[in-house]
C-alpha cells in the first residue's frame, strides 16, 4: 500500500513538474509567456497578450493597435482609465520613426501604465502603513522590517517609513525616462531596457569606456520598478522625500514640476539637469497624467 502511495503522489507531481520545464524551456529558445512573466517573474500580464508580434516589435505597427484600443494621450488626460498594456521593451526601430511627435506618442503609452502599476503596489503598501501608523490595524513587525531593509530605512517605525514608501508622479517618471534614454531610443534602452540612466552593471559606454557601466534590467517593468526604489531609498534623494512629505503634510500632491526641484544629485549636470526635465514636463503636458489611473479589465496579474 505505501508503494502504491508513493507511486501516486510522485503521479500527481508531474503535471505541475512539466508545466515548470515547459516554461523554461520556452524562455530557453527565446519565449517568454505570460504565465512566466507573471508567476516567475512577478511581473504584470495585461493588454499586450492581444498584440502581434509585428506590433509588439515595430513602432509604427504599436502605434496604430494603440489606437485601435482607443487609448489616446488626450483621454487620459480627460480622466480616461489607462489600458492595462504592459510591453516587456520597447520596439526595435522606435528611432526610425521621422516624425517626433509620432515618436513621443508611441514613448508616453508604452511607457505610463508601467509607471502606474508601479505606483499602484507601492501605494497599497503606504495605505498598510497608514493604517498601522493611525493604529487602525495591527502592527505587522516582520513585514516592517522587510519595508525597512528594502527601502534602507534607519527605522521600521511606520512614521518613518511613510516617507519612503510613496508614488514617483508619472509626470516626473515621464520627463526623466524621456531625457535618460532620447524617448526610448538609446543603445542602454535597447541592449537592457534601461530607461532612467541607472549605473551598476555591464554595459559599457562606447564614447567613454572609463564610464560606469550601466545597469541591466529583463523588462521595461523591472527598470521602472529599481528608478523608484531609487529616489525612494537613495540617501542622494532624501530632500525629495522630505520635499514630498511637505507636500503631503500640507494635504497637496507632490507633483512632478514641484519634486523635479530636488533632483540635482541625479545628473553631473545639476541645476541644469533640474531645469531640463522641468522644461521636459511642461512642454509635453506631462502634469495632466499625474492623477492618471490604470484600468483593471484584462489583466492577468
Amino acid at each position: 500500500m505505501a508503494e502504491t502511495d508513493t507511486k501516486s503522489s510522485m503521479l500527481a507531481l508531474l503535471p505541475p513538474l512539466l508545466a515548470v520545464a515547459g516554461l523554461y524551456l520556452l524562455v530557453a529558445v527565446g519565449i517568454e509567456s505570460p504565465l512566466w512573466r507573471s508567476l516567475v517573474r512577478s511581473e504584470p500580464v495585461g493588454l499586450e497578450t492581444s498584440l502581434s508580434s509585428d506590433e509588439l516589435r515595430q513602432a509604427s505597427a504599436l502605434d496604430m493597435a494603440l489606437s485601435r484600443l482607443d487609448y489616446r494621450l488626450e483621454r487620459v488626460a480627460a480622466g480616461t482609465a489607462v489600458p492595462p498594456l504592459f510591453l516587456t521593451n520597447v520596439p526595435d526601430d522606435l528611432e526610425a520613426i521621422a516624425e517626433v511627435d509620432t515618436k513621443k506618442r508611441i514613448f508616453l503609452r508604452l511607457m505610463l501604465p508601467l509607471i502606474l502599476v508601479v505606483n499602484e503596489q507601492i501605494a497599497e503598501d503606504r495605505a498598510r502603513l497608514q493604517a498601522m501608523a493611525s493604529g487602525k490595524s495591527p502592527r505587522d513587525n516582520d513585514w516592517l522590517a522587510e519595508l525597512a531593509d528594502h527601502y534602507q530605512s534607519a527605522s521600521a517605525e511606520p512614521a518613518a517609513l511613510l516617507r519612503h514608501v510613496d508614488v514617483v508622479p508619472p509626470s516626473l517618471a515621464l520627463a526623466q525616462a524621456a531625457e535618460e534614454s532620447g524617448w526610448g531610443t538609446s543603445r542602454f534602452v535597447r541592449e537592457g531596457n534601461n530607461l532612467f540612466g541607472q549605473i551598476g552593471g555591464d554595459i559599457m559606454p562606447l564614447e567613454d569606456r572609463a564610464g560606469p557601466a550601466m545597469a541591466s534590467y529583463d523588462s521595461l517593468h523591472e527598470a521602472v520598478q529599481a528608478y523608484v526604489l531609487n529616489l525612494n531609498s537613495h540617501r542622494a534623494y532624501e530632500n525629495l522625500r522630505r520635499l514630498r512629505a511637505q507636500i503631503r503634510a500640507r494635504g497637496l500632491f507632490p507633483d512632478g514640476h514641484s519634486l523635479a526641484g530636488a533632483l540635482g544629485a541625479y545628473s553631473e549636470r545639476g541645476p541644469a539637469y533640474v531645469d531640463g526635465i522641468r522644461a521636459l514636463i511642461r512642454h509635453n503636458g506631462l502634469l495632466r497624467f499625474d492623477h492618471a489611473k490604470l484600468g483593471k479589465q484584462g489583466i492577468l496579474s
